[in-house]
């Protein structure tokens, strides 16, 4: 099942630091596609380090001589949170970083996807959009828990603070997910500044319609920033080619 991978991060128009990272790999190890991306938080440039020491472990992670596959992205994620955690107790000055992650592992037409944090994915199918990850901000958590209403989430004013993220804790329990693809299938994750530059979903579906998948995705980062771009943004996209 051949696939088609893009990619492309931008800093924004409002952010002195990118501190989102970005990773996709093709036919790596173990894996047919493996992409991931991380948006850190903390002060000065903590949130950077942090995303990149995720990338930088899961890349470690799938070039090693064991590699990754799908079954095992929770423990491979656990390597990661590991270590933003201990990096973060060692340097005063990154004391209490974190990030989020969403990262999907494809073999055989099978994906894997695993997030810790708010960081979108999604996939478009036959002219639809499902979301295929978990929200892990405190107010998307309490309606989970049934504390308030599901329609409260969108403009609660805490709904940037996370309840799980990356390395802030020495163990954090991520959402994983597994799904058959399709040809046609596209699949997107990006950082929360898509949504924050008010990109919906259905205009994402329409700008990843065309045969450029490249394109697309600098389609998306162009938009972000035509509509103010407060923060970054960061945008991995797989499609499904057809053919065998």
């Amino acid at each position: 099942m051949p696939l088609c991978l893009a990619w492309a991060t931008d800093p924004g128009l409002e952010r002195e630091e990118n501190e989102d990272s970005v990773f996709v790999s093709a036919d790596s190890g173990r894996l047919d596609a493996l992409l991931l991306v991380a948006d850190g938080m903390g002060g000065h440039a903590s949130g950077q380090v942090a995303s990149r020491i995720v990338v930088d472990t899961v890349a470690g992670e799938v070039r090693s001589d064991s590699g990754v596959d799908p079954a095992n992205l929770p423990a491979v994620f656990a390597r990661a949170n590991t270590a933003v955690f201990e990096a973060s107790q060692a340097d005063s000055e990154n004391a209490g970083m974190g990030s989020t992650v969403v990262m999907a592992a494809i073999r055989d037409g099978r994906m894997a996807l695993l997030n810790v944090g708010d960081s979108p994915a999604y996939l478009f199918r036959s002219a639809t959009v499902t979301e295929i990850y978990q929200n892990h901000s405190w107010p998307s958590e309490q309606a989970r828990a049934g504390i308030i209403k599901p329609e409260e989430v969108a403009n609660h004013p805490m709904k940037h603070r996370l309840a799980r993220a990356v390395g802030v804790w020495d163990h954090v329990k991520p959402y994983t997910t597994q799904l058959e693809l399709e040809p046609g299938d596209v699949v997107l994750l990006c950082s929360d500044g898509v949504e924050e530059a008010g990109v919906t979903a259905e205009e994402l579906r329409v700008m990843l319609e065309g045969d450029d998948l490249d394109a697309a995705v600098k389609s998306v980062i162009a938009l972000c920033r035509e509509r103010g771009a407060p923060d970054n943004v960061t945008v991995a996209a797989v499609r499904v080619e057809a053919g065998s």
